[in-house]
């Protein structure tokens, strides 16, 4: 499987066990729909974050969050979880229907460790008080032949092996293993949609002891209620709201009120009566037609003094768009300081059709240099002052890439979360690499020091699948080797201009700062309030943090800045319009 492809099927496999989840919690099925698509939109757009530690463990905490965010509405009284009060029903569901071990159920539902024993405790009182039935495993043995055809799901081979081979494993004889090693932690159930997972707990857990065998009367139950939800596959909602969230400045038209919708409809019929008669004039003197003025701008020169501001990829309107060979209407569009546009003919661009992801783009915090995809396969960084295009010397993963630049735009790195990546020192053309399992290049100094993550699996760290290493690399030697939890790095990192000090955001999204080199945390946590955030973007100061944030809508988004010493933060101002994933250069 090409990890490009692997958003689709962990939603083919894992948004039905999604859906029943939510309908335990909300005892509605259309309620649980809507709750599991928002939860997925929310943290798919995270994918090629996301994809490399316990993504259906991310769906999960945005599920409970969204549940428990607002006072939920009442569930229907013929619920059987109605009785519970919202966070004792959450505690429950994660706890014996989704088999989540007790960190990760006080994760998913914002409770401290030490108060999860007696919320679940009170919660069991109060369920067995009222449904003593829930308690009482059923040893009836089930039936060998289903009592309706198509009622009895596919047989599986003896172990609970996959009935299938799996597809991700090389089948030539000198298969890249590398491909097979760095593949996502989670594994996408072999059965189709709809048949065994529908009788089934949720697949992405394996039961520790104390959440399955003290009540296993109670799972049971909850299982068995569970498959009352409608078996729905959303893998189409979800991706069409990320598709629709990632086609960026898409213009919509609203009239105030319905005289100007008649004005509106009253000027088009004329514009077109007067198109219609200029049509028929040419084709009675034999002149071109008129047509309307091409919105699309110019291509960009190979030199360009003016600096680029953002970028953004638009895309074309009732056609589709190679993004190894785009049309014009596709590609990436380019807005300077000027307030000019121009479109960047030579890179790939366009949304990768399997992942949603847009293809990459990176540009110097002073606007005149890109890195990108060329059109022929390679990554490229071009000067835009003098024209010059330099490659990044490492081969293409089958994954998109990271890039990021040094604050002044001499270092250029690319990653691809896997085994390789690098960097390269535009001045004298030398690229470095960095080798390691999931390697990933979150910031680079003005110097040319890399700080680096080396996320790896684990067994002996308590409620964690995994975890990363962070180091130091550069012309000062190296430094680090701590721990760090790899969801610290889930939005990106930024080094202070003196490379010194990382800024990074935490899971309960405060921005936090840290010893680049020994890892420790210091200075003020400030809340990033509002609405989440999106990524870490660059330091403005030795005390101010640029962070990305979406709008209400979700749908676009806006800078904070942050001072990392008073923990004051303000809207920075300054852009009127930035899309969720538009790459930033100069800024006003």
């Amino acid at each position: 499987m090409k990890k490009s492809g692997d958003l689709p099927i962990f939603l083919t496999n894992y948004s039905p066990s999604f859906a029943r989840t939510a309908y335990l919690l909300t005892g509605d099925a259309d309620r649980a729909r809507e709750l599991a698509v928002e939860a997925l939109v929310t943290a798919c757009r995270r994918w090629s974050t996301i994809r490399w530690g316990q993504p259906a463990v991310e769906v999960l905490r945005e599920l409970y969050a969204r549940f428990l965010a607002a006072a939920p509405p009442p569930a229907p009284e013929d619920h059987a979880l109605a009785t519970l009060p919202p966070t004792a029903r959450a505690v429950l569901v994660a706890r014996y229907h989704d088999a989540l071990p007790p960190e990760q159920v006080a994760m998913v539902t914002g409770l401290w460790t030490a108060a999860l024993d007696e919320e679940a405790h009170q919660a069991l009182v109060l369920l067995r008080a009222a449904h003593p039935d829930l308690f009482t495993r059923d040893e009836t043995p089930e039936p060998s032949e289903p009592s309706e055809p198509g009622d009895a799901p596919p047989p599986k081979p003896d172990g609970d092996a996959p009935s299938e081979p799996d597809e991700d494993a090389p089948s030539e004889p000198d298969g890249d293993v590398r491909e097979a090693a760095d593949q996502a932690p989670w594994v996408a159930p072999e059965d189709p949609p709809g048949t065994a997972h529908e009788t089934e707990a949720t697949p992405w857990a394996v039961p520790t002891q104390g959440s399955d065998t003290d009540e296993p009367g109670l799972r049971a139950a909850l299982v068995r209620i569970a498959a009352g939800m409608p078996h729905t596959n959303l893998s189409e909602p979800v991706l069409t709201r990320i598709g629709r969230r990632r086609r960026l400045r898409v213009t919509l038209w609203a009239a105030a009120s319905a005289g100007a919708v008649g004005a509106f409809a009253a000027l088009v019929v004329i514009a077109a009566s007067t198109l219609a008669g200029n049509l028929e004039k040419a084709a009675d003197d034999g002149s071109t037609a008129l047509t309307p003025q091409d919105e699309v701008p110019m291509a960009m020169p190979d030199k360009l003094g003016d600096a680029v501001r953002y970028a953004y990829t638009d895309y074309c309107e009732g056609a589709s768009s190679d993004p190894g060979d785009p049309q014009p209407c596709g590609q990436w569009r380019l807005t300077t300081l000027s307030g000019k546009e121009w479109r960047l003919q030579a890179a790939r661009a366009g949304y990768d059709e399997d992942t949603l992801v847009a293809l990459p783009l990176a540009i110097s915090q002073d606007g005149h240099r890109l890195a990108y995809r060329h059109r022929d396969g390679s990554y490229v960084v071009h000067d835009l002052p003098t024209g010059v295009v330099k490659k990044i010397d490492i081969k293409h993963e089958e994954t998109l890439p990271h890039i990021t630049s040094s604050p002044n735009g001499r270092y250029f790195a690319l990653d691809f979360g896997a085994a390789d990546g690098a960097m390269l020192d535009f001045d004298t053309g030398a690229t470095r690499h960095v080798s390691g399992t999931k390697i990933k290049i979150l910031a680079v100094g003005n110097d040319g020091t890399r700080v680096v993550s080396d996320e790896m699996d684990v067994d002996d760290v308590p409620g964690h699948a995994s975890v990363a290493t962070l180091r130091l690399q550069g012309a000062r030697g190296r430094a680090g080797g701590y721990r760090v939890d790899p969801g610290l790095l889930e939005y990106g990192a930024a080094l202070s201009p003196d490379g010194r000090t990382l800024a990074l955001v935490s899971a309960d999204e405060r921005l936090v700062t840290m010893n680049a080199r020994t890892g420790r945390v210091f200075g003020s946590r400030t809340a990033l309030d509002d609405y989440g955030v999106i990524a870490v973007e660059r330091w403005l100061s030795a005390d101010e943090v640029l962070v990305r944030q979406p709008d209400e809508d979700d749908e676009d988004a806006y800078l904070t800045k942050v001072n990392v010493r008073s923990g004051k933060s303000a809207d920075f101002g300054g852009e009127e319009w930035i899309g969720y994933d538009s790459p930033i250069g100069a800024l006003k």
